[in-house]
């Protein structure tokens, strides 16, 4: 079965990777982004834009804070630290794009959530009985309310019963 779960990223600093003792870089295996789209570079080019509020060309523990904060994200000190402590420093695009890209790496691919989602969609319409997944992703451990969250903007009343469209879910998540 294919994983829907979305990759969750720990920020607690001790589980990050021990740097060199003679170094404050963190290093972060570079072919990743060889593995994903031009879009998707342009994109993690325009969200590195968007942290780097100072526009020195590195994203700071300021310019994270700031970023979180008009998201609605009230971060403490110790959150931002821990946040910094997991990428490579200074924060500049390239390493930022090679962390970026080895994390857009762990998604799965649109053939592989188009087909996890087909086993839940009995006449091949692009629609899923919601139901039936809703009662999966719950054995599976996902909550209620996150799902409906996630599924809420996909969802259509059709023929008696809720119904995901799952193949416009697919092109939203799919950068």
């Amino acid at each position: 079965m294919v994983s829907l779960a979305k990759p969750r990223i720990n920020y607690e600093a001790d589980d990050r990777p021990q740097a060199d003792s003679r170094s404050t870089t963190t290093r972060v295996p570079s072919g990743a982004f060889t593995q994903i789209s031009q879009s998707q570079i342009s994109q993690i080019k325009e969200s590195f834009t968007m942290l780097d509020n100072d526009r020195d060309s590195i994203v700071s523990s300021g310019d994270l804070e700031q970023m979180l904060t008009s998201l609605g994200q009230y971060p403490s000190s110790q959150t931002i630290s821990d946040m910094m402590a997991c990428m490579p420093s200074p924060l500049q695009f390239p390493s930022y794009l090679t962390a970026m890209s080895s994390i857009l790496c762990q998604f799965s691919s649109k053939e592989e959530l188009v087909a996890a989602f087909n086993a839940f969609d009995d006449d091949d319409s692009g629609q899923a009985d919601i139901q039936e997944l809703r009662d999966a992703l719950i054995e599976a451990g996902v909550s209620a309310a996150d799902i409906d969250k996630c599924f809420k903007p996909y969802v259509k009343f059709s023929l008696g019963k809720e119904r995901l469209l799952y193949q416009d879910l697919v092109e939203t998540l799919i950068v």
